[in-house]
């Protein structure tokens, strides 16, 4: 077995037949020359002219041709308009973002998707330098909408920034990473990505927003590989198509944050029950999912897929096994080509250490006011990311999330291990889920339940008894389902809301 505390793992599904990025391994870096062929043969390879159906979206078929089409329009709109080095793609549709994307790469751009949720201050992380407006039905259409008012910025961005990451936002405004085209090519040679690919064409189901990483897997990735990419309703607008556009166009792999995949599994196991892999990230999956789904009937390959947005899109994964009896899904492994470094962490609980990553997958650094401020290295000037998160190494030689450095929290001037009071709640009969939220007067336990049991005494009593052995100052707020942020996290915010003006109200 690998030392896990360092470690560079290139394992391979020998039945995957994903077609791969011509000139790249994940596991070697892609730089210079390479980078540049790489590079060109993706916006300018024969999949842009191809009359095979590359997208789906509200139940329109367009080709790679015609994806190549509106992303020329676009190349046209950029270039029309002088240097802009970088430029916002702003589209309710997620072809326009994506067919944007390719148009402002090909004009030499910093390419920025924008489903109309950016807000001003994301804006001036980037300060972007042109805003085209993309339509892609009922006519393709590309107008400015705007140029930015603000000065020249005091440096050039590198060469090698070709997108721009959004952060979640959960522990503070939203941060700007700026994304380098090795980081995508990196990303999309993965192999340890791979699924198999019925017929020798990978269809992948997409749920993702543009502004968020998962984009990159979802959408990109899957082109780039020689698949197509069917888009899916968000779940409060129609989930219930899932099923149909998964048996029409044989979906084989759906990436879902872990907080919408619970509420499907609980909800609509069946939207899902017809693709084979399913993937799972951008927070915790918690082992009450996966007992429920296999109690629901589905038998899918589950990957749980791990990794900070300042590593382009995941670091780690995870395939869960028939029969999963440890206490908490592990994040695994590292993907081929990441590489991980496990740092003494003086003040985390026994047996745990800080998890940094290093690699091709970590971006160059956060961007604001339109320049680079802190770039992602180690002392040696190696691409490098301290996460910031707890791990332990478990008796399979897999890594398993253990909590944040910051995830101690003081309440009444003691100090709360939250991820040990989750884990614990978690544990409990008829618990799904448990989320512990600080915000400026009240600490809260958001326990997610069986709804039919939200009004049971006896469950809300051994709740209570898990959280006062904590702190007898913790607040518990049970719920039958967290809400989400259109990138699928929960809203914190809300769940806040809904404590102060019910909860507490009723406790008052």
């Amino acid at each position: 077995m690998s030392d896990p505390r360092t470690t560079d793992p290139s394992t391979t599904d020998p039945s995957t037949t994903d077609t791969p990025v011509t000139g790249t391994r994940a596991d070697t870096p892609v730089t210079g020359a390479r980078t540049t062929d790489a590079w060109h043969e993706l916006l300018h390879g024969r999949r842009w002219s191809s009359p095979d159906t590359m997208w789906v979206e509200d139940g329109t078929e367009y080709s790679g041709a015609e994806v190549g089409r509106l992303a020329a329009a676009v190349e046209a709109g950029v270039r029309a308009h002088g240097p802009a080095r970088v430029v916002v793609i702003r589209s309710r549709s997620r072809l326009g973002c994506f067919a944007g994307q390719l148009g402002a790469w090909r004009a030499g751009s910093v390419a920025v998707a924008d489903d109309h949720r950016l807000t001003e201050r994301e804006f001036d992380r980037i300060r972007p330098d042109l805003v085209l407006t993309v339509s892609a039905d009922p006519h393709p259409s590309v107008e400015p909408a705007a140029r930015s008012p603000h000065r020249p910025r005091a440096e050039p961005l590198p060469d090698e920034v070709v997108a721009v990451n959004y952060t979640s936002g959960s522990t503070g405004s939203r941060k700007a990473v700026a994304v380098g085209r090795h980081n995508l090519l990196a990303l999309f040679a993965c192999r340890d990505l791979d699924v198999p690919a019925p017929g020798g064409r990978l269809t992948a189901g997409s749920f993702a927003t543009p502004t968020y990483d998962g984009w990159w897997f979802d959408t990109w990735r899957t082109v780039a590989r020689g698949g197509r990419v069917v888009c899916l309703p968000h779940v409060n607008d129609d989930v219930f198509a899932w099923p149909g556009l998964a048996r029409t166009y044989g979906i084989s792999r759906l990436l879902l944050p872990a907080a919408v995949l619970a509420t499907v599994v609980e909800v609509l196991p069946e939207a899902v029950a017809d693709i084979p892999w399913l993937f799972s990230g951008g927070e915790q999956f918690r082992v009450s999912t996966y007992r429920q789904a296999r109690q629901a009937g589905l038998r899918h390959a589950f990957v749980n897929l791990y990794g900070p947005t300042e590593a382009t899109f995941a670091t780690h994964h995870y395939r869960l096994p028939e029969d999963l009896t440890a206490p908490a899904v592990p994040i695994g492994r590292p993907l081929q080509g990441c590489r991980q470094v496990l740092r003494p962490a003086d003040d985390g609980p026994p047996g745990t250490r800080e998890l940094v990553v290093t690699g091709p997958f970590v971006c160059l650094g956060y961007l604001d006011d339109g320049v680079l401020t802190h770039r992602f290295h180690d002392e040696r000037g190696r691409p490098s990311y301290r996460t910031g998160d707890l791990v332990r190494t478990d008796g399979d030689g897999d890594l398993v999330f253990a909590g944040r450095l910051d995830g101690e929290v003081k309440v009444n001037g003691m100090r709360v291990d939250t991820a040990a009071l989750e884990q614990r709640v978690t544990a409990l009969p008829r618990v799904r889920d448990c989320r512990v939220v600080q915000g400026e007067r009240h600490t809260v336990a958001f326990v997610r339940t069986d709804p039919a049991t939200l009004g049971d005494p006896a469950t809300r009593t051994r709740i209570e008894t898990v959280v006062q052995d904590f702190s007898t100052a913790i607040g518990i707020s049970l719920v039958d389902r967290y809400p989400v942020r259109a990138g699928g996290k929960v809203d914190v915010p809300t769940l806040m809301d809904h404590y102060r003006t019910t909860d507490k109200a009723e406790e008052t």
